[in-house]
Formats: C-alpha cells, sequence, structure tokens
C-alpha cells in the first residue's frame, strides 16, 4: 500500500466514524469504507492508540476521540456534542465504579438530565426525570455557587425555610459553604438528600456559564469521607471534559431535543427500601 492511498484510506476511516457519534463496529467501517476488514483493522488500532479515536472495551464500537475533537472543534454537531458528554459519564462511572450524572437547576431543584449507573447497582427501573431539592444535593451547591448570592437568597431562603437541611443554621451558612465550593471547584453532599447517601459534583463551566454539574455518588460505606478529595479530582477533570466540548463547539448547552427525550432514571442501591441515589 502506498503511502498516499494508506492517508486516503485513513481519511475515510476517519470520517466514517466521526459520522457515527455513537459508536460504529469494525465490520461496518470495513463495508462503509470499501477497505479490507484486515486493513480497517490496522487503521483503526493505530488511531485509537494515538487516541485519535476510541472505543468501548465492550462493543469495541468506534467513536472520535475528546483530543481528536479539540483539533477539529468548529466542525462538531449537536449529535456529537451529545455522544461525546455520554461518552465522559460512561468513563467516569468505569473509573470511580459509583453511578455518575449529569445536572441542570431548576429552580428550587436540580434535575438529573442524564445517569450512568455503576457495576456496584442492583437494579434501575425508569420514571419521570428526578427532581432533587438543591440544598441537599452536591450538583444544586456546585450550580449555586456560581450564582449571584442575592439572586440565590430571594429566590430560595423561601424553599430552604420550608424544608431545612438539616447541617445549615442559617441561609448565611449556606452562602459560606457556596463560597467554599467556589473555591476549592467541588461540593459534596454527605447524608443530606438522605442517610447514606454521598454525592462528589463540579460545575461544567462554559465561557462564563454554569450550566450543568456533573456528580458521582452512593452509599457512605463506599464513597467514604477520606475518598472526597481523590473523587473530586475525577468529577473536575469530566466536567471540564464537557464544558470544553460544549465551548468548542459553539454551544453553551446539550442540544433540548436530546434533553427532552431522556428517562429519568431512580438508583436502587442495596435494596428497595434501602437506596442511595444522588445526594
Amino acid at each position: 500500500m502506498s503511502d498516499v492511498g494508506l492517508v486516503h484510506k485513513t481519511i475515510w476511516i476517519l470520517r466514517t466514524v466521526a459520522a457515527h457519534p455513537e459508536g460504529i463496529g469494525l465490520s461496518d467501517v470495513a463495508r462503509a469504507c470499501g477497505i479490507p476488514k484486515a486493513t480497517c483493522h490496522r487503521i483503526l488500532t493505530v488511531l485509537e492508540k494515538e487516541r485519535w479515536l476510541t472505543a468501548d472495551p465492550t462493543s469495541r464500537r468506534f467513536r472520535v476521540s475528546l483530543s481528536m475533537l479539540f483539533l477539529v472543534g468548529g466542525l462538531l454537531d449537536q449529535e456529537s456534542v451529545y455522544a461525546h458528554a455520554q461518552s465522559v459519564l460512561k468513563e467516569l462511572a468505569a473509573d470511580t465504579r459509583e453511578t455518575v450524572g449529569l445536572d441542570q437547576l431548576v429552580s428550587p431543584s436540580v434535575v438529573v438530565l442524564t445517569q450512568v449507573a455503576g457495576p456496584s447497582l442492583m437494579g434501575l427501573h425508569s420514571g419521570p426525570r428526578r427532581k432533587s431539592p438543591a440544598w441537599r444535593t452536591s450538583t444544586g451547591k456546585a450550580l449555586l455557587a456560581w450564582h449571584d448570592a442575592e439572586m440565590v437568597r430571594s429566590e430560595f431562603v423561601a424553599d430552604l425555610r420550608d424544608r431545612p437541611a438539616r447541617k445549615f443554621a442559617d441561609f448565611d451558612a449556606f452562602l459560606a459553604e457556596l463560597g467554599e465550593v467556589r473555591e476549592r471547584g467541588y461540593s459534596v453532599a454527605y447524608d443530606e438528600l438522605e442517610e447514606g447517601a454521598a454525592a462528589v459534583a463540579a460545575p461544567v463551566h462554559v465561557g462564563d456559564a454554569v450550566p450543568y454539574a456533573i456528580w458521582v455518588g452512593g452509599p457512605t460505606y463506599r464513597v467514604t469521607r477520606e475518598q472526597v478529595p481523590a473523587l473530586a479530582d475525577q468529577v473536575i477533570a469530566a466536567a471540564g471534559k464537557v464544558g470544553q466540548v460544549l465551548e468548542m463547539s459553539g454551544r453553551r448547552e446539550l442540544a433540548a431535543e436530546h434533553l427532552r427525550s431522556l428517562p429519568g432514571l431512580l438508583v436502587s442501591q442495596r435494596s428497595a427500601s434501602d437506596g442511595a441515589s444522588e445526594a
């Protein structure tokens, strides 16, 4: 195979994979490109080693990597932005072995837009998109920390009064924690949404906006306080990747049509009556 021929085949393969943000397998790539499967496999393997492509460890379906996206950010469309946000969550769940998710602030609550189960979960079942009081959640605090303090006070103080959080003596104490969240770049909720549940979250920055927060959570016997700093580093890194993809695509939010179609998921851990969902 000539050098020029190899370059052409590599370009055809990249174009084919890029056209399938949900991922595409070796056989389908070879068929679409008209390239022998063995040759296609060699090129895909090199592209994966160079981190231009990523492959799902189970299905071996290939996607364009985040590294490649950063080189061609202006070519990103809504489908690929959403697909890569999902891939970041899947990677975070695999690394932490806990459930992870992406939340949005819908005052006075946070809404779980999408989540990926960790391997320790006993089961999942569908339901409406879950809403939780912002005061009691890691993502709520991660998002509120980037709002104007007086806006937070005026808009949310009534809800805090009606459903007081166990750990806050008053609203000023809550604002003080939001200041700590801004300083360190992540938030923690421990036994706040419910007893036995813990979560760590980081805001997704897109320019000067903070449209989402990413969290990792589980029962406190697995997500211990000693593990929080390491989990925080992983969540901050994941939030940074999603923010970069959104910013490079020229978009500040994920496509509304994707978010409207996402099923709500309720996490069941240990048993249906003794569960620990996002905290």
